[in-house]
């Protein structure tokens, strides 16, 4: 969910709801998904931008042996990793990172991983186009 002040409850929790406005925001066409088809960051690394200006989401699959890294980016970023074992160092630390791992990693830290066998993972982190707004 994007930024906003502007939340419309629909009962999920005791907070108030205001039934008609709801209604009335809902739309009932059907219609297919935008696949996204991303961009290569590097031979591992794929960025998929998002039609939205607040996120994007990085895919990488390292093969055996392999090791890339993720730049540090002016917002926090988090990652999950999907398949296999790897490590996943930083200036200050460096941890072994396997299948269902959920990771934080704060602003501008340069993230680098490798793996001896096979990994697949994803960033999730504030869009580059967000902070090109700023800088």
């Amino acid at each position: 969910m994007a930024t906003s002040d502007n939340v419309v409850r629909a009962g999920l929790t005791p907070k108030n709801r205001d039934i008609q406005i709801l209604c009335s925001m809902l739309t009932y066409k059907q219609g297919f998904p935008e696949i996204l088809q991303g961009y290569p960051l590097n031979p591992y690394t794929r960025r998929y931008l998002t039609p939205f200006d607040e996120f994007e989401v990085d895919r990488c699959i390292l093969s055996q042996g392999a090791s890339t890294v993720f730049s540090a980016v002016p917002g926090p970023s988090i990652f999950v990793v999907i398949v296999g074992e790897g490590t996943m160092h930083t200036r200050s630390s460096e941890d072994v990172v396997t299948e269902g791992d959920v990771l934080f990693a704060p602003a501008n830290t340069e993230i680098r991983v490798a793996t001896a066998l096979e990994l697949h993972l994803y960033r999730a982190g504030v869009s580059s186009r967000f902070f090109s707004r700023f800088f």
